[in-house]
């Protein structure tokens, strides 16, 4: 294999890489043309939904004795009525409330604290080799590899993307 047999495989594959550019923009252009009939529409629909659920809401809410037992009901595929919503903690600073954590509940702190020391790998990969071996880490898969990476990758996201919807 030579450097020239090289450079015309990569001239191959750029070539067929802008034919797959060509026919993501023209399904691009295709779905935009598309989108851009039905826009009007969907719009218009969707406003008349929040509008139909608006006066859903208010209908219950104005209601409440109607949903005392059961809390709520299934009408047309739509759940309507009441339920109960989790609560959520609302909780100080961190420093403040581990410091009244230790002192008000010693025996429960490491149930209820979590503390973790972990080394950070990325910054451990700063280090020389000799500092990594004294402390007993080992750079595994070291190696090279073949790269073929094209510098313009907003194709390739778009493939993905299409290829993930379908």
């Amino acid at each position: 294999m030579s450097m020239a047999e090289i450079e015309q495989k990569t001239q191959g594959y750029a070539a067929a890489r802008i034919e797959l550019q060509e026919a993501v923009t023209a399904l691009q252009e295709d779905i935009d043309k598309v989108k851009a009939r039905y826009m009007g529409m969907i719009r218009k629909q969707a406003e008349t939904v929040r509008e139909h659920e608006a006066a859903l809401k208010k209908a219950v809410e104005g209601a409440p004795d109607l949903f005392a037992k059961p809390k709520s009901r299934t009408f047309a595929g739509i759940k309507v009525g009441f339920g109960k919503q989790p609560g959520r903690l609302e909780c100080p600073d961190d420093a403040p409330l581990v410091a009244a954590i230790r002192k008000l509940y010693p025996d429960q702190f490491s149930s209820l604290v979590k503390v973790t020391e972990t080394p950070v790998k990325k910054a451990l990969g700063n280090l020389p080799g000799k500092d990594l071996k004294r402390l007993g880490v080992s750079v595994v898969d070291s190696t090279d590899t073949v790269i073929v990476k094209p510098q313009d990758s907003d194709v390739d996201k778009m493939v993905a993307a299409l290829i993930e919807e379908d």
